[in-house]
């Protein structure tokens, strides 16, 4: 996790608006850039470096379920989030969620956080741990460099979310619960 900033300090909207606007923007806006990145340098290397193909179904893969995964966060999960901060700033309860309780979606969250991990460490494995082999033009190295930086967004943003952000969530609810 990020060690400049200390995320257990923060308040709940900050935190929300922090994830939103650095990791799923980052998501969104950097993860296109490096799968074009990856489909270059596999189409080259096709011949020499077969497990590119690989990675860059998986990438693709995990590109199109983070989208979802973010989606369900901004739509469902982040507004509740929000609703409760508000309620326990002004001294007021909320109605329950929808769903019951903030744990069920902060459980499906975390079980999407676990499969791309999973898959991102799939990744690594197949990249050498994002290692360029010695004798790879710029273009390669440039792409395993992208794919180590996307991998530790999103170490950070599961970080978080896991354990700054949806433990205060599942406390904050005990709190504004009617």
């Amino acid at each position: 996790m990020n060690t400049i900033y200390s995320f257990e300090q923060w308040d709940i909207d900050l935190l929300v608006d922090y994830i939103q606007k650095v990791h799923h923007r980052g998501i969104r806006e950097k993860g296109p850039k490096v799968l074009d990145k990856l489909i270059a340098v596999a189409e080259v290397h096709k011949a020499d470096a077969p497990n590119l193909l690989k990675v860059t179904d998986h990438f693709r893969n995990s590109l199109y379920d983070l989208d979802v995964h973010c989606s369900k966060e901004d739509n469902i999960l982040y507004p509740y989030v929000l609703e409760m901060y508000e309620a326990y700033a002004q001294g007021h309860s909320v109605p329950p969620f929808h769903c019951g309780s903030v744990q069920s979606p902060i459980s499906a969250m975390m079980a999407d956080h676990d499969e791309e991990v999973s898959r991102h460490n799939r990744i690594a494995e197949l990249t050498n741990n994002y290692t360029a082999p010695d004798s790879s033009d710029n273009d390669y190295v440039e792409a395993m460099q992208l794919l180590r930086e996307f991998r530790q967004a999103l170490d950070e943003h599961v970080a978080i979310e896991n354990n700054v952000l949806f433990p205060m969530a599942v406390k904050l609810e005990t709190m504004v619960q009617r």
